[in-house]
């Protein structure tokens, strides 16, 4: 295996157009986002702890709580999949809110929940009462040990930190009804929740993981979707708090902070209502946000999108003759209700589209637990084999069968984290 820094080299030689050998998964990606196109379109790791930890079969109350199984079992399965590269994530939207105090529902079989009859935040008094975070609360440690073993593992530049942005931590905290009345009714009130979002619940956190030696966090922020803040009210409260979090990062903890990650997404639920005017104004505030540049679909109801907008986004706002790089999501629920055909027609459909000049890198929003392994198989699999540079011309040409794979105990059998998954099974 070459030495990361290579593979990223190779990478870029091959996307500027120095087409020797063949990247590997890492060169791809790195080819495709900085480059014009790789020598096929990657598929890359989506947000996957509960299904794997569904796939791997071991109980919630030992995944979510050890930071080297939850790693090994997301890098293992991940590898199972053959995404080009793998992403380790966890529920990462509730670390913070956790060790402050919030009462939690923790399930054998899902991720830990707040509890939300009993908000932990509810008057402005609460967040004397509450104070800074205690990084030996929680599971803070764990999410600390979660982003060191992300480095350790090689994931390279995939490698993150990851927290809770502020928006998103103060729904998790006092529940959407009262996090928007502040923000429409008593914008005092709001300035003081981003305030101790910022400085009392996250940047201790954020300076544990510094300590580790952790150099860049990412901050997921799905509560600043649209609809439910709309475009002006990201500008106006999620930006600006993205901001004050990456400088304060940068100057005392010499940390990438990257908060209010997929604010903006367009999530719509109503293809009636869908609007290419509030989407474009959606993708300009997510680009924004992002550590690259690019156009990006994530959560929303993608398999029903009109993807000519995407690419036209791309192309309009591209540089010296590129387009934005496109990071398209299938949405989960598709991924998991959808048959593996009506699967590879989406895959085609996408790549016809926006995948014909090159920067076009494929997802999947977040992979419900139950969804049947075939369909993230058959998912990889259509977009390795009709995202084959050059594309040919008529991809319904090309017949994607459903692909044959290992069941993933027997496959795992021949795999370093074999001992520590089934052992976690069994104790």
């Amino acid at each position: 295996m070459a030495h990361p820094m290579l593979e990223i080299i190779h990478g870029l030689l091959y996307g500027k157009g120095l087409r020797i050998g063949k990247p590997s998964p890492t060169g791809r990606v790195i080819a495709t986002l900085m480059g014009r196109r790789a020598d096929i379109i990657p598929f890359m790791g989506p947000q996957i702890h509960d299904h794997a930890m569904t796939v791997a079969g071991v109980p919630a109350s030992k995944y979510y709580f050890d930071a080297g199984l939850l790693v090994d079992v997301q890098m293992a399965v991940e590898r199972w999949y053959r995404f080009d590269v793998p992403l380790i994530t966890t529920d990462n939207y509730n670390y913070e809110v956790e060790a402050l105090g919030a009462r939690m529902v923790y399930s054998p079989d899902a991720m830990p929940t707040v509890d939300t009859s009993e908000p932990l935040i509810k008057e402005r008094s609460d967040l004397d009462r509450l104070g800074p975070l205690d990084p030996s609360k929680g599971r803070i440690a764990v999410g600390v040990e979660v982003a060191r073993l992300s480095a350790q593992k090689g994931l390279g530049p995939f490698a993150n930190g990851l927290f809770c942005s502020p928006f998103s931590f103060i729904c998790q905290a006092m529940g959407y009804p009262r996090a928007i009345r502040a923000l429409r009714r008593d914008k005092d009130f709001a300035r003081e929740l981003f305030d101790f979002a910022e400085n009392q619940a996250i940047f201790p956190y954020l300076r544990e993981q510094a300590r580790a030696g952790v150099k860049r966090a990412v901050g997921a922020d799905a509560w600043a979707a649209f609809p439910n803040l709309t475009p002006e009210m990201v500008e106006e409260w999620v930006i600006p708090s993205s901001q004050r979090l990456a400088d304060r990062g940068k100057k005392e903890l010499k940390m990438k902070v990257m908060a209010g990650q997929v604010a903006a997404d367009y999530c719509e639920e109503d293809p009636d209502k869908f609007d290419k005017e509030i989407m474009f104004k959606c993708l300009s505030i997510t680009r924004n946000t992002l550590a690259i540049d690019k156009a990006i679909a994530v959560m929303g109801r993608t398999q029903d999108w009109n993807m000519e907008w995407l690419q036209e986004f791309a192309v309009a706002n591209g540089k010296l003759g590129l387009k934005l790089p496109i990071y398209v999501a299938l949405n989960g629920r598709f991924a998991r209700d959808s048959s593996p055909q009506q699967i590879v027609d989406k895959v085609s459909e996408w790549i016809d589209i926006m995948g014909r000049d090159g920067r076009l890198l494929f997802f999947i929003g977040n992979v419900p637990a139950d969804t049947p392994p075939v369909n993230i198989h058959t998912a990889v699999h259509a977009v390795h084999t009709l995202g084959r540079y050059p594309i040919v011309p008529d991809l319904s040409a090309i017949d994607i069968q459903t692909p044959a794979f290992q069941p993933f105990d027997e496959w795992l059998k021949r795999q370093p984290e074999a001992d520590i998954i089934f052992k976690a099974r069994d104790s």
